[in-house]
């Protein structure tokens, strides 16, 4: 098993405990740990991120990261303030200037859901890559290579008007 100072030696930081105390935790779980977790693609979401919050360093963002991209539920919205953030611009516009709690989290991620359905969290992960800097710079010079395209450019976002 690799230590935590191995971890942080490879760039883990404050997160190399967690690491190395969720592999503890599920080495004592069934089949350790390889049948529990693929036994949470079978639950609910809600029980599903229980269950992984019960692990060191896991919370609700984590539980849904983990649920989206290995569990299937392709609904799951990991929150956080730049995923609030993309929500008060595009969704939520009268959430601008709060903050971000547990309750306003849930209200973003069940915005999703109800605006993208059952792949909601795919639409927002799209949106999410799309405001990172690197890839509004890629966006913006790959248009203006392109003047007469029929692109239109809306928040950040480009759509390409239906034919």
């Amino acid at each position: 098993m690799v230590s935590k100072q191995e971890l942080k030696a490879a760039g883990f930081g404050y997160r190399a405990k967690y690491i190395v105390g969720t592999m503890e935790a599920l080495k004592s779980k069934p089949g350790e740990g390889a049948e529990w977790l693929a036994a949470l693609c079978k639950v609910d979401f809600s029980e599903a991120i229980v269950s992984l919050c019960s692990l060191p360093g896991v919370g609700p963002k984590v539980a849904a990261c983990i649920s989206l991209f290995s569990l299937d539920q392709h609904h799951a919205i990991p929150v956080d303030i730049h995923v609030w953030k993309i929500a008060t611009r595009y969704l939520l516009p009268e959430l601008a200037g709060t903050s971000l709690t547990p309750k306003i989290s849930n209200h973003v991620a069940n915005a999703f859901v109800s605006t993208y359905g059952k792949y909601a969290g795919w639409a927002q992960t799209l949106l999410f890559i799309a405001e990172l800097p690197s890839q509004k710079a890629l966006l913006n010079s790959k248009e203006e290579k392109s003047p007469n395209s029929r692109k239109r450019k809306l928040g950040g976002i480009t759509k390409v008007p239906k034919e």
